[in-house]
């Protein structure tokens, strides 16, 4: 997991955001597996925002699009999948009443990983869905 996903806040310059004024909102590591599916899903697309007010918008940046609610609807559904395998897993983590440590503390840190995830989903969800200047970064 080198890669984040960041809820980002831009001021805007011609409906393009301005780099120098972004702002982080929430961020958290994603695991490599939601990346990849993002991508086969056609749900990121790259744009174009701009160093400073003025300058030409050519600094590339991957986002979930959103030029509808639906993507983030559906990666929402998918993390909310993968969390319940991962509980599921987690119940399986018990035999006879006993735990199982190690494989247990890897099942809790792939749950706060993705649980982290959804929080960012949730909120540009529920908080920022008609907000164009709040954008879903991945990198």
């Amino acid at each position: 997991m080198s890669k984040k996903l960041i809820l980002v806040r831009y001021d805007l310059e011609d409906e393009i955001p301005i780099d120098e004024s972004s702002e982080n909102v929430l961020a958290a590591y994603i695991p490599d597996e939601l990346v990849d599916w993002i991508e086969e899903n056609d749900f990121i697309s790259e744009l174009e925002i701009k160093e400073s007010k003025g300058e030409e918008a050519d600094i590339p940046v991957s986002i979930i699009k959103d030029e509808s609610l639906s993507y983030v609807e559906n990666i929402l559904r998918h993390v909310d999948n993968t969390l319940v395998r991962f509980v599921e897993e987690v119940k399986l983590q018990t035999k006879d009443g006993l735990l199982v440590s190690k494989a247990l503390d890897e099942e809790f840190s792939n749950l706060l990983i993705w649980l982290k995830i959804r929080e960012i989903l949730k909120e540009k969800e529920s908080q920022y869905s008609d907000d164009i200047s709040i954008k879903l970064v991945v990198g």
